[in-house]
């Protein structure tokens, strides 16, 4: 079952245009959607544990090692945000227990999401590295995945670095979301370990990953720009000072940052680096 059948099941019918839903105990439903918000019923504190584990097919358990992190992916590349009470053994985390509050991404595939940028990738007849910068939830992924998919039909061997399992979606390791006929999935692994056997497995010619966490998926990416692969990557950032300003995307590896609107598919600002 998909992440909105399951959603619907849980709640109700849901809005059209749905980009998210937060579901926070004792407060109305907030379903975020392209045209702006919609309320729905109040969750009762004690539901909110039950509509959880049915999200993570009732197995918690099984997902203990992403809600350290806090949140999980479905199948279909939906993301799980989990926000409650984070048990640490010092500045690493252990648990996650007692959630208080969910906000489910909605995955979507939007064909297009990377015409503003793509013609831009191929400035002076060869293929551009380029990050791909927003803030949450503005359709950076979205473009990522579009991107890799034309590249991957234009001819170019892609492989997708896929941490949190949002951009392809594996199930049992083969892609369930349109990637492209080239193209090769490392997933549910730490970006800088899959870009590292990337390069040792695959013979890529464009890396795609999403959001950069730290400075070792940086090292990675610099190492696979220096073997002379061409990297496609995203980072949060609200502006072009404020990309600057961040000390760990290792800016050098890229040519281009694409600056994305407020709505997915909308292209800002394009600025060579």
């Amino acid at each position: 079952m998909r992440t909105l059948e399951r959603l619907e099941a849980l709640l109700g019918a849901i809005p059209a245009g749905l980009m998210e839903v937060r579901i926070r105990a004792g407060r109305p439903v907030q379903y975020r959607c392209a045209d702006g918000d919609r309320f729905g019923p109040v969750v009762p504190a004690d539901r909110l544990g039950a509509i959880l584990a049915a999200l993570a097919d009732h197995s918690l358990y099984a997902r203990e090692a992403e809600l350290k992190e806090g949140y999980f992916t479905m199948d279909d590349g939906c993301r799980v945000g989990v926000c409650g009470r984070l048990l640490c053994d010092g500045d690493r985390p252990t648990a996650l227990t007692d959630a208080g509050a969910l906000c489910v991404r909605v995955c979507r595939e939007i064909r297009g999401a990377s015409d503003g940028f793509y013609d831009a990738l191929f400035e002076d007849d060869r293929l551009h590295s380029a990050l791909i910068v927003s803030g949450p939830g503005l359709g950076k992924t979205t473009a990522l995945r579009d991107a890799a998919r034309r590249l991957s039909e234009d001819g170019y061997n892609v492989c997708i670095a896929d941490e949190r399992r949002e951009l392809a979606a594996c199930a049992l390791g083969v892609p369930t979301l349109d990637v492209g006929p080239r193209t090769d999935v490392m997933d549910g692994c730490p970006k800088h370990v899959a870009v590292t056997r990337l390069l040792r497995a695959a013979s890529p010619e464009v890396i795609v990953t999403d959001e950069i966490g730290d400075r070792r998926d940086a090292e990675a990416l610099a190492e696979a720009a220096r073997c002379g692969v061409r990297i496609l990557a995203s980072a949060h950032a609200g502006s072009l000072e404020q990309l600057l300003a961040r000390k760990n995307v290792c800016l050098d590896v890229f040519e281009l940052a694409v600056l994305l609107g407020d709505r997915p598919g909308q292209v800002k600002a394009i600025h060579r680096l």
